[in-house]
């Protein structure tokens, strides 16, 4: 296929402040409208991510087609298919360490239909009022996983250097993995201490630590190479 010209011409700083201004649309739209216009959210995280890892060696594509087809495919999973084996991981995981830190959590889960709702909550220290919400797709990192293991897949063969690919994505599954369980411990922590509100730390450590490991992310697939 004849190479495209409509992102891979661009200087990389250019894709990742592009994939960054995304991200911040589809992570106040989600902040906001969550409930009525979480798809759209959805849709431009998972945009955001697709166009700042073209900034990156590893993940780089080198036409339309393959673009478009990570862009619906990505899309698609993260918005229609409920993932909800690793939501229930994460929270398993989570209240394990909330509880050995001496918090008390409260987790349910409600069938619904095409999956499972997760919620995990944990009890404010001297008032016991519940602290949390629901772990869904994006709170999984999932908007992020999907997009960096198909874009490995689908990046150009030519690319020279080669890109260390398993590596690359063991590092990307790591990152991700390790940091959304990290911030899902640490948002539930501070409010249950009565540290901060719990919408003040969820939304801004969501963003914050989204950025930086999608950063890492894009780091490690420029500079893994064989």
């Amino acid at each position: 296929m004849k190479p495209s010209n409509i992102l891979i011409n661009h200087p990389p700083l250019f894709l990742y402040i592009i994939g960054f201004v995304l991200l911040a649309v589809g992570g106040l739209i989600y902040a906001v409208f969550v409930i009525s216009l979480s798809p759209l959210a959805l849709f431009f995280l998972t945009l955001g991510a697709i166009i700042l890892l073209q900034s990156s060696h590893s993940f780089r594509l080198n036409n339309d087609f393959w673009l478009i087809l990570s862009i619906i495919i990505s899309a698609t999973l993260v918005i229609v298919i409920d993932f909800w084996p690793i939501q229930i991981a994460y929270a398993q995981g989570a209240t394990t360490v909330l509880q050995f830190l001496g918090l008390n959590t409260v987790q349910y889960s409600f069938p619904h239909f095409g999956g499972i709702q997760v919620l995990l909550f944990a009890q404010q220290v001297g008032t016991g009022s519940l602290m949390g919400g629901e772990i869904d797709n994006a709170c999984a990192g999932l908007i992020a996983l999907i997009p960096c293991l198909l874009l490995i897949f689908l990046s150009d063969r030519n690319l020279q250097p080669k890109p260390n690919r398993l590596v690359v994505s063991a590092v990307s599954i790591c990152i991700i993995i390790l940091g959304n369980f990290f911030r899902i411990c640490v948002e539930l922590w501070i409010p249950a201490l009565g540290l901060a509100p719990f919408e003040l730390v969820h939304y801004p450590l969501a963003f914050i630590l989204g950025i930086l490991g999608l950063t890492g992310i894009a780091i490690a697939g420029q500079r893994l190479t064989v």
